[in-house]
């Protein structure tokens, strides 16, 4: 096994371990109303929208607004098409129940609002629109809370969008009904359609159009940072966070992901290229269209493709033509990204078929001499995945003369450093909402991180720059001076420059040959 195999085989496996996402997702923080509860009172203020009134209500002193629609709800002729907008009401729309969960109901494009109390049209608050992760496969706006965000006078925005088959698909017929339009990458749409309504509606709950941070993890990192790429979202927020965001994973071409679709198409009972295959299609029953999507690693995996208007290559690649939008940019991952792996990785034996540059890895990898072939996989595959991705979109985007910032996550609780590997991928999601995940509760030291963590995120949605939420000054990285922020032991995070420098040197030449 070559070298470059061994390590991209290991950072596709990363990805493939997080279809067990869903698990992690809905564990970050706690939902708050399941369905034998009660909606909440409808105590909150009245809002108008262009689509009509919605009023929701107060929970832990900030204004909550359910289940609002973006779009359309994109069932019978509008599955797989782009994204249309909602349709108006009369009356005032209760906004105290979540929409549909895109896993589970095609009827899914829904979004919810948190807001400061004291917002009124007319406030111009920075905005933040949350794109979560799930691999493309799993997860719901609904299962993260933005009070914490809310009260430092951020509001916060969470959106669904349509996720497998649903979101991710291409086939000859509907290609053949739609040449000049946008195909395949329908998730992706319904994020820009998404942003289109914050455009359109933020104002009248006290927001400011021109101040919109996207940010996202995992799945929703990777969206973000081809929605800096892709022209179609251009203009629709002024800045962007990508939380462990895979910057190498290949984008398959569209025409690859048409081959396999037709196979999977005709298992379920439509041949054809022309209008009547493209009809049929979409009269596929919605259980057979959410069942057993296509796997990371297969041709038609449901992952954003390269449909050639959206998606042109991996975001490196994008970043590399200087085709990203010219917004200030956070990035950054987590210590142990290879969490998800640790059953199926085999890291003897990965360790044992690296051969080329092997002392330089082990150099690199393990200071220590500790020979723990786990620990040294783990390490591996968290840098080929993550931190060296990272690292590679924070210099080209530095060249462009905006600002970015870097960080890194490896804090862990007292209670587990003695068996952890570092922070699981997704776990620093409950620590930047500053609310930990269901049943659990920050030690003294995670409430630090939480609370500094919270401030820093919501400092650059206000301003730019995540060191004016004070404490440790964070520094721009650039070509001068590639630091980064580590949210580490000790309850304050840390600048380092040239982090695990041997580490990510020898990743990078090793993906890059």
């Amino acid at each position: 096994m070559s070298l470059y195999t061994c390590v991209a085989r290991a950072a596709a496996l990363l990805f493939v371990s997080s279809y067990f996402h869903l698990a992690l997702a809905q564990a970050i923080s706690p939902r708050e109303q399941t369905p034998s509860e009660p909606p909440p009172e409808l105590n909150g203020p009245v809002v108008k929208t262009k689509q009509g009134r919605v009023q929701g209500f107060i929970a832990n002193d900030v204004a909550v607004f359910r289940g609002l629609p973006f779009a359309a709800p994109p069932v019978g002729d509008l599955r797989w098409r782009e994204p249309k907008s909602p349709a108006k009401w009369k009356d005032v729309r209760a906004a105290n129940v979540y929409g549909g969960n895109c896993a589970q109901v095609e009827d899914c494009l829904y979004l919810n609002v948190y807001a400061p109390t004291h917002a009124k049209s007319g406030s111009k608050l920075p905005v933040m629109v949350w794109i979560h992760g799930g691999a493309f496969i799993f997860g719901s706006g609904a299962t993260y809370n933005g009070t914490q965000f809310a009260k430092q006078d951020v509001i916060v925005v969470t959106v669904n969008y349509r996720l497998g088959r649903a979101g991710w698909f291409a086939h000859p017929a509907l290609t053949a009904e739609n040449r000049k339009g946008l195909l395949g990458n329908y998730g992706l749409m319904d994020q820009i359609a998404a942003l289109k309504w914050v455009q359109d509606n933020i104002a009248q709950f006290g927001g400011n159009k021109k101040n919109v941070t996207a940010f996202g993890e995992s799945a929703g990192a990777i969206s973000i940072n081809y929605l800096l790429l892709a022209p179609q979202a251009r203009g629709l927020f002024a800045k962007a966070i990508s939380q462990s965001g895979f910057g190498r994973l290949p984008a398959p071409p569209l025409s690859t992901v048409e081959n396999f679709s037709a196979s999977w198409a005709q298992k379920a009972g439509v041949t054809g290229t022309d209008a009547n295959a493209a009809k049929a299609l979409r009269s596929i029953p919605w259980e057979v269209v959410a069942r057993s999507p296509g796997g990371i690693g297969a041709p038609d995996a449901t992952l954003p493709m390269a449909d050639g208007k959206m998606v042109t290559g991996s975001a490196v690649e994008g970043f590399a033509q200087g085709k990203q939008a010219r917004v200030p940019y956070l990035v950054g991952g987590n210590s142990d990204e290879a969490s998800l792996t640790r059953r199926t990785a085999m890291p003897t034996e990965q360790l044992a078929a690296i051969k080329e540059r092997r002392e330089a890895l082990l150099a690199a990898f393990d200071p220590d001499n500790t020979g723990s072939a786990d620990r040294i996989i783990a390490r591996l595959v968290t840098d080929a995945s993550i931190s060296e991705p990272d690292r590679a979109l924070a210099r080209l985007h530095a060249v462009t003369g905006q600002p970015t910032f870097v960080y890194h996550f490896s804090y862990v609780p007292m209670s587990m450093r003695a068996t952890s590997f570092g922070m699981a991928h997704g776990g620093e999601i409950s620590y930047v909402f500053n609310s930990p995940r269901a049943g659990a509760n920050f030690d003294d030291e995670g409430k630090a991180i939480a609370a500094a963590a919270n401030k820093y995120w919501a400092a650059f949605a206000k301003t730019s720059n995540p060191g004016s939420a004070g404490g440790a000054v964070w520094p721009k990285w650039d070509a001068t001076n590639e630091s980064l922020m580590e949210f580490g032991f000790g309850g304050a995070p840390i600048v380092h420059k040239d982090f695990h420098k041997a580490r990510l040197d020898w990743v990078e030449q090793s993906l890059t040959r």
